[in-house]
């Protein structure tokens, strides 16, 4: 099947691809099944992708072919913008301006959708589990990571460059399989930190890729995004990673032993959730707080909620608490504070409202013998006051 480049419109849940490239990517999604289907190809440039960028929007793209914003001619990569109508070649896109902090919005939460073996880039999965995050009509995508198997070899990003559709954002982290400089140099993110308020909620994000010696700078650079005036504007607090804090898949919990750097930085910013990647699987935990002996379960609004989602992969884990790597102290306490594990590929919708943050697990029919379905349902309530211009 070839998708041919589309036009993004906006819609009433927001901005979102027009067909023909929006129907493809469904098509895909719909006719995905346990047998990995093939990957789409498209016309036009390739790897066509906006972020966020200060209050605004920055575009890059591989390719050839005159770029314009409202019929002007733009030079570029990266092109900065607040909004607009954009032309990459043949591919237009309705950019938005970014959204206030006071609508609700929604966005989808997958990782891990790299492929098994070098040389691919992407899983043959992927396409299917992008078409069905995209169907849910999200404002972006938050990515954990491991987009491709070899970060290091150029041959293997096109393939993923190439499903991206313009439109909506595609927000990542780096992954361990992500490794080396292209990962930037394709400005898939805008550094090994990043923080940006996407409506009501703020979105870091930090690359764990960083030893425990680069770690300090980087949450100080964190640090001062937070306290920054974006930050205070965001009823609610997001942070993407690759490695997960917690986990009972295969790698485990603290995995790099940075945990006694991470959880009292994520406790003193008061996140609502944390996502990770890295596992192949789907894991809640109960909101807490602590690490050690001082880490505890507390009441929803009180706590962090750790989610992994590492279920867009070509293989999943079913069975939670395999990992040798992974001290049996804080094994126990991991199954205490475990809420919901499982090995289903699938992708997390997150709703924020003024009141709640709604979090829903989607098992896909992407790569699953068992139909799709509502796996997980999660609801955290709001932890610190609305912005005046909210109330």
């Amino acid at each position: 099947m070839a998708c041919r480049p589309a036009t993004a419109h906006r819609g009433p849940m927001g901005p979102r691809l027009a067909a023909p490239i929006a129907l493809c990517i469904a098509a895909v999604a719909l006719a995905a099944s346990v047998e990995p289907p093939p990957p789409p190809t498209y016309a036009g440039p390739w790897g066509a992708r906006i972020l966020p960028d200060g209050d605004g929007w920055a575009l890059r793209w591989q390719g050839e072919g005159p770029v314009a914003v409202d019929g002007r001619p733009a030079s570029g990569p990266p092109l900065r913008l607040a909004a607009g109508r954009v032309t990459v070649g043949s591919t237009v896109i309705d950019v938005p301006p970014r959204p206030g902090p006071c609508a609700p919005l929604r966005f989808v939460a997958l990782g891990d959708g790299r492929a098994a073996v070098d040389g691919v880039g992407p899983s043959a999965y992927w396409p299917g589990m992008l078409g069905e995050a995209l169907a849910l009509a999200p404002a972006f995508v938050l990515n954990t990571g491991d987009l491709v198997k070899n970060g290091e070899d150029p041959a293997e990003w096109p393939a993923y460059l190439a499903s991206l559709p313009p439109w909506p954002p595609m927000i990542a982290v780096r992954g361990n399989h992500d490794r080396g400089p292209l990962f930037y140099a394709f400005g898939l993110a805008p550094g090994p930190t990043f923080g940006h308020r996407m409506g009501p909620v703020f979105v870091a994000g930090l690359d764990t890729q960083l030893g425990a010696d680069d770690l300090p700078a980087a949450l100080a650079a964190l640090d001062a995004r937070l306290a920054g005036p974006e930050a205070a504007r965001a009823t609610w607090r997001v942070l993407a990673l690759h490695r997960p804090i917690w986990s009972r898949g295969n790698h485990g919990s603290d995995e790099h032993r940075v945990n006694r750097l991470l959880v009292p930085f994520i406790d003193r910013h008061r996140f609502d959730v944390v996502f990770a990647g890295h596992d192949h699987h789907y894991e809640r935990f109960c909101p807490s707080v602590g690490h050690g002996p001082d880490r505890r379960c507390v009441a929803p609004g009180e706590g962090t909620v750790y989610v992994v989602t590492g279920g867009a992969a070509t293989f999943t884990n079913p069975v939670p608490g395999v990992s040798q790597k992974v001290d049996p102290a804080v094994a126990a306490v991991d199954a205490e504070h475990s809420r919901f594990y499982s090995g289903s590929k699938h992708v997390v919708l997150v709703e924020a409202g003024a009141d709640a943050l709604r979090l829903t697990a989607h098992r896909t029919r992407t790569g699953n013998l068992r139909p799709a379905a509502v796996i997980d349902r999660f609801e955290a309530p709001r932890r610190r006051p609305r912005p005046a211009e909210c109330r």
